[in-house]
């Protein structure tokens, strides 16, 4: 028997979704928990590895275990008795044999959040980054759709990584900015993204909001496939991975929070 389950957590205190020797992880927790409620060893697999310090509004897993189980609620009611506080399963379903958390995959989405004010604001250190001098978001608007569509994205992860032989060509479908006062959400749609991508592609745009750079200078960084023609790369704090999609699995709108990044885009959003 094949299950999916949607879950969330604060990544501030791990290294990582992913089980490692180095720290706490998500992966581990949630591993045990279910094999504890089943009373068998449980394999969890991840739409997405989120880096250590990134959150999750709407993360997938899914694992396979044998045998019957009562009821899907008492499942998932059990293994929240057993998480901490910062991880919690939010909604789960059967799907069949061919699902697969990663690779059944057709689109993730993730948002960056930024807190524009003169001043810090405590409460929301953990889940943003904080931009003290006024942002030009239409200037960001103009930048970021220079980046939709499939594109080698090779400027805008760790150099490292493309000389290990990694992949960097990547779909983005779609980029919003989206301003509430005092946040701003840069909101990712796409297949999938690189090692650190959305972090480096977040601090190029605040350095064009910020008039560092020109708002038609992003397609040339892309282009140039340099790691040092791109932006800085931002805390993980402020990225949070929002959600999946499926063909064999959805997870309920309401349950996720940041309604305001799942409503229709008005012209002044992209």
């Amino acid at each position: 028997m094949k299950i999916a389950f949607t879950v969330q957590y604060d990544g501030s205190s791990y290294v990582g979704f992913q089980r490692q020797k180095s720290g706490p992880t998500p992966q581990a927790e949630l591993e045990r928990a279910f094999s504890t409620i089943l009373r068998q060893p449980v394999r969890i697999y991840a739409a997405g590895r989120t880096d250590s310090g990134v959150h999750a509004a709407g993360q997938v897993i899914h694992m396979k275990i044998a045998g019957e189980i009562p009821s899907l609620h008492k499942l998932i009611y059990g293994a929240n008795s057993l998480l901490p506080p910062d991880i919690s399963v939010i909604h789960g379903s059967l799907v069949p044999d061919s699902f697969h958390a990663r690779f059944s995959c057709l689109g993730r989405e993730y948002f960056y959040r930024i807190i524009n004010t003169p001043y810090r604001l405590a409460l929301l250190e953990r889940h943003s980054y904080w931009v003290r001098f006024p942002l030009n978001i239409e200037a960001m608007r103009i930048a970021a759709r220079q980046l939709i569509g499939e594109h080698d994205f090779a400027a805008f992860t760790p150099a490292v990584y493309r000389k290990q032989g990694e992949k960097t060509i990547r779909r983005i479908d779609n980029i919003r900015i989206l301003q509430r006062p005092p946040e701003v959400f840069v909101h990712y749609q796409g297949s999938g993204f690189l090692h650190n991508m959305i972090r480096i592609i977040t601090g190029t745009l605040l350095e064009i909001g910020l008039g560092k750079r020109e708002s038609t200078s992003m397609a040339k960084i892309r282009d140039k496939l340099d790691r040092l023609d791109s932006g800085i790369t931002l805390p993980a704090r402020g990225l949070t991975f929002l959600r999946a999609h499926y063909r064999d699995y959805a997870t309920p709108v309401e349950l996720l929070p940041y309604w305001q990044l799942l409503q229709p885009c008005s012209e002044d959003e992209v």
